[in-house]
């Protein structure tokens, strides 16, 4: 069934985050959060090395999604742990709707999979089990991550989203930005939760700060009061970071590590 652009402005609208002021809203990436099941751990990351990997390379060579990611999830691990991994589906456009049995065939017969769509069904269910499927939309992001990099994932409970995001973007880019460039952070991104939304959901917005060694997340190479000062000359740090408390709550932090990444140009 196709939502009417009418209808999905009306949704967006609904959740505080102005997504159609353009023909084609783009920005769009699903997550999907797994658990693997006992004793499957070896057999999973062999599928995913293999036929997984494939199967996305073939769906971004035909365009469906734009680009793919496999995360595994460092801090947290174990039963405590919501996701051991989560898929990263980055779309250019409005995104693809979920695939019916007949069409999940012919992907895989286009990727080189032998399987059948019931096996290909029964070997990833044999392995992990799905937790959540969830959409975002990427507001602001600077730098592009690259296989092996760290992902520090916050997850925001937001009150006012139009206030946050405004803050975020006059804040945080210009100073991701000079992050990057000393070397300190691959990348960062301000990211809002578009499905599912209402008062029982925890989190409302989740920023990402990518950055490309252990060691870095613990020990930073860069100064970052000094990048602070350069980006905003005019800002104060602990004023500047006294507003952040009144605009978000970090409900939690987690370290994820990038094991896949897979685009048009691999």
């Amino acid at each position: 069934m196709r939502i009417s652009r009418v209808i999905l402005c009306a949704v967006f609208a609904a959740s505080s985050i102005t997504l159609c002021a353009q023909e084609a809203p783009t920005g769009f990436h699903r997550v999907a959060c797994v658990k693997v099941k006992a004793g499957m751990a070896h057999q999973f990351t062999e599928w995913a090395a293999g036929d997984m990997h494939k199967y996305a390379q073939s769906r971004v060579n035909s365009g469906a999604v734009s680009s793919w990611y496999l995360l595994s999830s460092v801090i947290p691990q174990g039963e405590s742990a919501q996701c051991d991994y989560i898929m990263v589906s980055i779309y250019s456009g409005v995104p693809t709707p979920p695939m019916e049995h007949d069409d999940l065939g012919a992907a895989l017969k286009q990727a080189g999979v032998s399987a059948t769509a019931q096996e290909w069904i029964e070997r990833r269910n044999s392995m992990i089990t799905l937790i959540s499927n969830d959409m975002f939309r990427t507001l602001s992001a600077v730098g592009s991550p690259k296989k092996g990099d760290y992902f520090i994932v916050n997850y925001m409970k937001v009150s006012n989203m139009d206030d946050y995001i405004a803050y975020e973007k006059k804040v945080w880019v210009p100073f991701a930005e000079a992050l990057a460039k000393d070397g300190s952070r691959t990348g960062w991104s301000l990211n809002a939760r578009v499905f599912p939304l209402g008062a029982s959901t925890t989190f409302q917005a989740v920023t990402v700060d990518i950055v490309p060694s252990w060691k870095e997340i613990f020990q930073p190479s860069g100064d970052f009061a000094t990048s602070f000062r350069k980006s905003h000359p005019d800002m104060e740090l602990g004023t500047t970071f006294e507003q952040y408390e009144k605009l978000r709550t970090i409900i939690s932090t987690n370290v994820f590590h990038l094991d896949d990444d897979v685009s048009a140009a691999k």
